[in-house]
């Protein structure tokens, strides 16, 4: 199996990514979230993409053939964080589930550097992705977090 062509992401990639991510909600969330949920990504996900990509450093994008099907982003936490590194993002499309993208996407946004990250309580799927690569549910105070937005929905961060 050939693997995606991975490369950094740069501002005219804005629309794409954009795109992508509402791709990959529908496809692994619409189960869980809400039409408001997507109606709101539709409407301000270009912005913040086009602010992100503005400096784009720490973002990365995969195509297979010429198609955009997976994007990581990665970050400094910030002081008081568990870990000073963070994978804010990381998306695949569900054709590429099981290929090799998601792991090769995690290698080159974070390497094998302690990291944190944030999965829904839903997201048995990345829990386990993660878990594989070496991340577990944090225990610590303040590892949990509900979404004030959806009833039943929290974020549970995972570390290495």
């Amino acid at each position: 199996m050939t693997p995606a062509r991975i490369r950094p992401a740069h501002g005219g990639d804005a629309e794409t990514i954009h795109a992508l991510l509402l791709q990959c909600w529908r496809e692994a969330y619409v189960e869980h979230l809400p039409p408001a949920a997507f109606e709101w990504l539709q409407r301000t996900g270009l912005s913040e993409w086009q602010q992100i990509l503005a400096e784009p450093a720490g973002v990365w994008i995969a195509h297979r053939e010429g198609t955009p099907v997976g994007f990581a982003q990665a970050l400094a936490a910030g002081a008081g964080q568990v870990r000073a590194l963070e994978l804010a993002k990381l998306y695949v499309r569900e054709s590429e589930y099981g290929r090799g993208t998601a792991g090769n996407l995690l290698q080159i946004s974070i390497g094998d550097a302690p990291c944190q990250t944030w999965v829904a309580n839903y997201n048995t799927r990345a829990q386990s992705f993660y878990r594989k690569h070496g991340f577990a549910l944090d225990d610590r105070p303040g590892a949990v977090q509900e979404d004030p937005d959806y009833a039943g929905i929290a974020l549970h961060r995972m570390i290495r």
